[in-house]
């Protein structure tokens, strides 16, 4: 992306010549969007039309330009602009006689005249703190619509500023009425995709975690749910006799197998036995992750079957996505890209940094849909430091983008860097000067080179989910507060030699503790993702039972016959996941371990790097940590995080001379073997690399005289 000049918030309008002939695009390489000859990041901030005064809209739209954000993003709920059914108010420009507070389309306009594109978020649920989460009201207690509890009762949200019962991702009457709502929706919406508009992205769908009743037996178990359950099982097993062995069963059909209402089998279980009705839990766990990526791709089909299939789509996951009902990688095959929303303060540091590193090594565009800025009037607020915090950590890690949520403040949200007036905040300059530097190093088309990935095995996080014992404190509640996945798994061993659905964390947690300390940089990669999630990877670290998948364990082992390292253990696999008997390969050259203690893991490492290629490295004693991002020509950017509540100097060993300028205060720090700077407590400094004596690098100048990259 070339660099802009921004003395003002207003930018030239419309698109030009070449991008009237182009339509805006995906490149998850490049991590842009392409809008005519543009690369455009995904850096964004959210404004909500339908809840600021219809004469605030250009001063809160210039403003967010302003900031130098190329995009502004928006929900479009369903129950703001339904008035009855089959009937819209879209605002004057639309609807004769209409509402100008919900003129989306003159909204539209005004931000293609500042010269911002538009991410659009229709829904059908958007939460925004909004009562019935945007749902019409109709529609929510529309009982055919309805999510339904084992006993068959609605499913009922205790959230904010109302209790409602929640749809049914299932429900083909909700499907419709979604239908007929997207049809609305594309109607206004069509003349205004790009190159003749500025909208350039569709969310589809928003948080798919089953609205927060995650728990793996609240729901789902309405009659379409429970058809489709049986054709799911009919997929997997073709005769109802598959089946019965699959699940140590007698079915005469396949409708025969009920889906599970509890977890029941701590008591049954022998406990030198594995459970053989273990399969039918792991298939459900599967199953409703299907549910959620069938309804996602429902929904996709229809916006393009109103015509905005020219449009990227993309959708995004809550906190607590690890062991929330659903998987990244599976839904991002239905989708552009899928992303994490962050709600995170700054003594949260592990979590966000093992959240970014999960992102970053599953999503084929790591970028967060929602990165929290100030907060809900009934959530304990986020301060500036907070979310300021949050960001940089994260960008440290991997993420290539977010939008700040929110941008401006609205009704039942506070502590926005811009005010519902339009006013920017004194806060607003720290964003302006973060995005400056995000514009002139180019970062979205950085790399922070990672040599070792530690693979999340999906089998084990649906066990965890499976036996989860906390009933109405959902897995995914858990895992957002205690910041792990296995918080409100079972420790029963289920006949194993060990309880499988806490112990395969506990290995990752040790060997991410050791790569820390031995400075080496890592993802976390979600089993389900591509191989090509792998590329350049050296080394793969995994969990291994008793139980394992095999479409698992042969990526592994293919992984292994390609010349890459492998760490298994404590076990070699010999049950696959309907817990049959099956012969598995031991990967070429793999190395299992046991792991009892942290030094165990370290000794691991310390044996693992030294088969691994050599580089380079800019290396920290902890707590501080350092993060390097490169382009072809060298260093770019270091960051450097001190998570601790003491202030300390931080004293990095270099492989080479730098010269760097700390991006947010302007300050200057070169050294020739060591960089030394103070750190304050629980922060983060985004140095830009002026200069690296690197051998085989090329001198580079100014960060914002930097080329184009790839």
């Amino acid at each position: 992306m070339t660099a802009r000049k921004r003395p003002s918030a207003r930018r030239s309008a419309g698109p030009s010549e070449l991008d009237k002939k182009r339509g805006a695009t995906l490149v998850p390489e490049r991590r842009v969007v392409r809008v005519g000859d543009r690369d455009v990041p995904f850096l964004a901030g959210a404004v909500h039309y339908f809840r600021l005064e219809r004469t605030e809209w250009r001063a809160a739209l210039a403003e967010v330009a302003a900031l130098g954000l190329p995009l502004v993003e928006t929900y479009v709920p369903w129950a703001v602009h339904e008035l009855a059914q089959g009937a819209f108010d879209f605002g004057p420009s639309q609807t004769p006689g209409g509402d100008p507070q919900k003129d989306l389309g003159a909204f539209l306009e005004i931000a293609k005249e500042l010269g911002l594109f538009v991410v659009l978020r229709p829904g059908p649920h958007i939460n925004s703190e909004m009562t019935w989460f945007g749902l019409p009201e109709r529609v929510i207690h529309d009982r055919s619509c309805q999510a339904r509890s084992p006993s068959g009762g609605p499913v009922v949200l205790g959230f904010p500023p109302r209790m409602f019962p929640v749809p049914s991702y299932a429900s083909e009457t909700f499907l419709a009425e979604t239908n007929a709502w997207y049809a609305a929706f594309a109607e206004v919406v069509r003349p205004h995709v790009y190159p003749r508009g500025p909208v350039v992205l569709l969310q589809v769908d928003n948080e798919a975690a089953y609205y927060f009743r995650d728990a793996p037996y609240d729901q789902d178990y309405h009659p379409d749910a429970i058809a489709l359950w049986h054709a799911y099982l009919r997929e997997r097993h073709p005769t109802a006799a598959d089946l019965g062995r699959a699940h140590d069963a007698n079915y005469a059909e396949h409708t025969d197998c009920a889906p599970p209402k509890r977890f029941d089998l701590h008591d049954e279980s022998d406990p030198a036995t594995p459970p053989r009705a273990l399969a039918l839990h792991l298939e459900w766990a599967a199953f409703r992750e299907h549910l959620i990526e069938r309804a996602i791709v429902r929904m996709r089909d229809m916006l393009v079957s109103h015509g905005l299939g020219g449009v990227p789509t993309f959708h995004n996951l809550p906190l607590g996505e690890l062991v929330a009902p659903m998987s990244l990688a599976k839904i991002e095959d239905t989708v552009g890209f899928v992303g994490l929303d962050y709600y995170h303060a700054r003594r949260e540091h592990r979590t966000i940094k093992r959240r970014t590193l999960y992102v970053a090594g599953t999503s084929r565009m790591p970028v967060s849909p929602e990165l929290g800025v100030g907060a809900p009037p009934w959530f304990t607020p986020l301060a500036h430091e907070d979310s300021m915090y949050t960001a940089m950590v994260a960008l440290a890690f991997g993420l290539r983008g977010f939008s700040l949520y929110m941008a401006v403040d609205r009704d039942r949200w506070y502590g926005a860097p811009i005010d519902s007036h339009g006013t920017p905040r004194i806060e607003a300059a720290a964003w302006k000067s973060l995005l400056r530097a995000l514009e002139t190093t180019r970062f979205h088309r950085l790399t922070r080179r990672v040599r070792v990935a530690l693979v999340i095995p999906r089998e084990y996080v649906r066990l965890a989910r499976a036996t989860h014992v906390y009933g109405p404190i959902t897995p995914v509640t858990l895992e957002a507060v205690a910041g792990s996945p296995i918080e409100g798994a079972s420790d029963h061993p289920l006949g194993f030699k060990g309880p499988i659905q806490v112990l395969w964390w506990k290995m990752l947690a040790r060997f991410a503790d050791a790569l820390t300390r031995a400075g080496e940089p890592y993802v976390l990669v979600d089993s389900d993702a591509s191989p090509e999630r792998l590329a350049g990877i050296e080394a793969v670290i995994t969990p291994a039972f008793e139980l394992a998948s095999p479409e698992r364990w042969r990526a592994l082992t293919t992984f292994a016959k390609e010349g890459g390292h492998v760490i298994f253990g404590p076990t070699m696999p010999s049950l696959d996941l309907t817990l049959s008997h099956r012969p598995f390969e031991v990967p070429r050259l793999g190395t299992r371990v046991l792991i009892d203690h942290d030094t165990d893991a370290d000794a691991a490492i310390k044996t693992l790097l030294g088969h691994l290629s050599q580089s380079p490295r800019f290396s920290c004693p902890l707590p501080v940590e350092v993060c390097l991002h490169e382009d072809e020509t060298g260093p770019r950017v270091l960051f450097v995080i001190n998570p601790e509540k003491q202030a300390r100097e931080a004293c990095i060993a270099l492989p080479y001379a730098v010269d760097t300028t700390d991006v947010m205060s302007g300050e200057h720090f070169s050294g020739d073997h060591e960089l030394r700077m103070p750190m304050g407590p629980q922060s983060c400094r985004m140095l830009r690399v002026d200069r690296a004596a690197r051998p085989d690098a090329a001198v580079m100048g100014d960060g914002a005289a930097l080329g184009e990259a790839g």
